[in-house]
């Protein structure tokens, strides 16, 4: 089964069809508007004449005039281009987003959700209302505070406040 996995994985990465999109970070500023290429070769075994504009009319023995000619004419990108390349280098950078939300969102959004339902419904917030309760109650009733407290914090309560006091360094 092993080797199984790694032949159809081999198969996936080795074929010419990629498992993968193709990401498309950028393009470039120009883009040919026209390519002109050309070749001239001229032989003359004897007498040369030329007319004005420097073609050879005629030729004596010998003449060999080979020329090579490229020559691409770019143009500027359109705003409609340019915007177009910005979305694909957007797209480019989105797939690897999307991969990296995928990895890293589920821990990150059990974190987050675990601290908002510890914050509203976990121990730490029931212990602060029964405090508060206790200190209500200490101002309205005229009884010491420590009393008050006593009454409204259960064993848990306490022992989650002893705990907290000893990682804050409160005496």
């Amino acid at each position: 089964m092993k080797n199984l996995i790694l032949i159809i994985i081999a198969t996936m990465f080795f074929s010419g069809c990629s498992l993968l999109p193709k990401v498309n970070f950028n393009t470039p500023n120009t883009v040919p508007q026209a390519m002109r290429k050309s070749k001239l070769k001229e032989v003359c075994k004897g007498e040369a004449t030329f007319n004005t504009q420097g073609d050879i009319i005629s030729c004596t023995k010998g003449y060999v005039n080979y020329a090579e000619n490229y020559t691409m004419q770019e143009r500027r990108m359109t705003i409609i281009e340019k915007i177009k390349s910005f979305i694909n280098n957007l797209m480019g950078f989105g797939f690897w987003g999307l991969v990296l939300l995928i990895i890293f969102v589920p821990g990150l959004l059990g974190v987050v959700l675990g601290r908002i339902v510890e914050g509203t419904i976990g121990l730490g917030a029931k212990c602060l209302k029964a405090v508060v309760k206790g200190v209500q109650r200490a101002r309205k009733q005229g009884k010491p505070l420590d009393e008050a407290l006593d009454s409204e914090l259960d064993e848990k309560y306490k022992k989650y406040i002893r705990d907290m006091k000893a990682k804050e360094g409160i005496k």
